[in-house]
């Protein structure tokens, strides 16, 4: 979760993939009449980029990494590190290592295509999708669609996660508070919070979010000190907690969880566009990851060691009621909201400029409510959000975040003179050539093995799961709409 939450907040905070609107990032504008699109409706001239005098500064982007991966995997990393046993930390670490560094790569890519570009450095129009276009310079059409697809599948799933946890947090809200602890079932507020929601996106075109970043920033590190404390208060009521030995089903799902928990390697491309100096962008992503890692390590050690089995795949579900887990969550839930609203847009913008839809009216109106009934749908066919989380983590956010950084920046160390498709009025006076050492090649190597293997294994048992109910899940919402009661878990 580009919550990273993936996912997920900064990957849609500037523009998104937009192909219909005027965007706006720092101080320059793209206006449809200067981008052409091929028949696929996807941008051909995206490598037109300046970068903005009133940009963000090192510390800023590290805010916006902040608060667009964090979020969602408050709630989740302490199941997940209690699914991978004692080693649960060390798998958090790693994959927050390996995001820093795929973070770090990501940002090598986009300066060196935009230094072999001489229309990307004395270009006045803005990149509005600067992944994809790493993608296209590194591997052509292919390589830019299967980007394009994983960033889209991992937005919009990562909105049918938001709808689910914003659900479940109000129905545990409901049933903690109630004098006799009635049930209401999240399959019941799924309709009723889609339908708050839906008329919020659309009009919404996020353009300067890091004063927002830093709220979702704020709020889940907040939340997190109140999740610990929380856990802290229940050791009266775990005094011999039970650690069972991980399963292969469980260990691989829950690394599947963690890659979705750190998966905002999609957005960390859209937030270097945005920078004041973009080649400062690596430090950036360092720091956040660094401050994202210690979060999650902040809320799973102590779950883990605390609660252990008792955990539960949300962990609002597992640490006592009182005024400190209803200031949880209501935090997050907060998060979660304006996160929906951010998350969603960049799929329907690039829906809508594949359908020329320029301007707000019916029907934008039409296709952003289709869009959250479909999220909406996906969430009450499988109303458990950590098995759409999983899935998503070893899937599509394996291959943004392990996969295509390494390949992409492997690619482009291979071209070793101006590719067919640059004009000799565009080519650069000297070719920015990357040299790999061989101890950097085992390494990318060795990330590709793990995103792939790792991601492929997840996904096969995240699935599994589903099928022999090991998930907990069993039919759904529009099936038995008691299965997503708190009292269930």
């Amino acid at each position: 979760m580009e919550d990273s939450s993936g996912a997920l907040l900064g990957a849609n905070s500037n523009s998104g993939p937009s192909t219909n609107s005027q965007v706006t990032s720092g101080t320059n504008d793209v206006n449809e009449e200067q981008l052409s699109y091929d028949q696929d409706g996807i941008q051909e001239n995206a490598l037109l980029y300046q970068a903005p005098v009133n940009g963000l500064t090192v510390v800023k982007a590290s805010i916006f990494i902040v608060g667009s991966i964090c979020g969602g995997g408050v709630l989740a990393i302490p199941q997940a590190v209690v699914d991978c046993g004692v080693i649960g930390p060390i798998v958090v670490v790693a994959c927050g290592i390996i995001s820093a560094f795929t973070g770090y790569i990501l940002g090598e890519c986009w300066t060196v295509v935009k230094s072999r570009h001489r229309h990307t450095e004395d270009g006045d129009q803005g990149v509005t999708e600067p992944y994809p276009t790493i993608a296209f310079e590194a591997g052509r059409k292919p390589a830019r669609i299967a980007t394009r697809i994983c960033i889209d599948v991992t937005l919009f799933g990562g909105g049918t996660v938001f709808l689910l946890l914003i659900a479940g947090n109000i129905s545990q809200l409901i049933h903690d508070l109630s004098p006799d602890h009635k049930d209401f079932s999240l399959c019941y507020l799924m309709p009723i919070v889609t339908a708050v929601l839906t008329p919020i996106t659309w009009r919404a075109t996020p353009k300067e979010f890091w004063q927002a970043a830093a709220v979702a920033a704020a709020t889940s590190i907040l939340a997190a000190i109140f999740v610990l404390a929380c856990i802290i208060s229940a050791i009266p009521e775990n005094p011999s907690p039970h650690h069972s030995p991980p399963t292969p089903s469980g260990f691989f799902s829950a690394f599947g969880t963690i890659l979705f928990a750190f998966g905002g390697a999609s957005c960390f491309p859209t937030i270097q566009v945005d920078m004041r100096a973009p080649q400062k962008f690596p430090i950036a992503a360092i720091v956040g990851i660094c401050v994202v890692m210690s979060v999650y390590l902040m809320v799973g050690i102590p779950g883990y060691v605390i609660i252990g089995d008792k955990m539960q795949p949300n962990v609002i579900s597992a640490i006592p009621a009182g005024w400190m887990s209803y200031t949880v969550n209501f935090l997050i839930t907060f998060h979660l909201m304006m996160a929906f609203v951010i998350i969603m847009n960049p799929v329907a913008q690039e829906i809508e400029g594949m359908l020329h839809v320029n301007r707000f009216g019916p029907k934008r109106v039409i296709i952003r409510t289709l869009l959250s009934a479909s999220s909406m749908f996906v969430g009450v066919t499988i109303p458990h959000f950590n098995v759409i989380l999983s899935l998503l983590g070893g899937s599509t956010i394996a291959c943004t975040n392990f996969i295509f950084p390494p390949l992409y920046y492997y690619l482009l160390s291979r071209q070793v003179h101006p590719p067919s498709h640059i004009r000799d009025d565009e080519s650069p006076s000297e070719w920015n050539q990357i040299n790999i050492s061989l101890p950097r090649k085992v390494i990318l190597l060795i990330i590709m093995f793990i995103g792939i293997v790792g991601g492929v294994i997840s996904t096969y048992f995240s699935v599994a799961s589903l099928v022999d109910g090991e998930s907990g899940f069993t039919v759904p919402c529009y099936v038995n709409a008691s299965v997503g009661n708190p009292s269930d878990g």
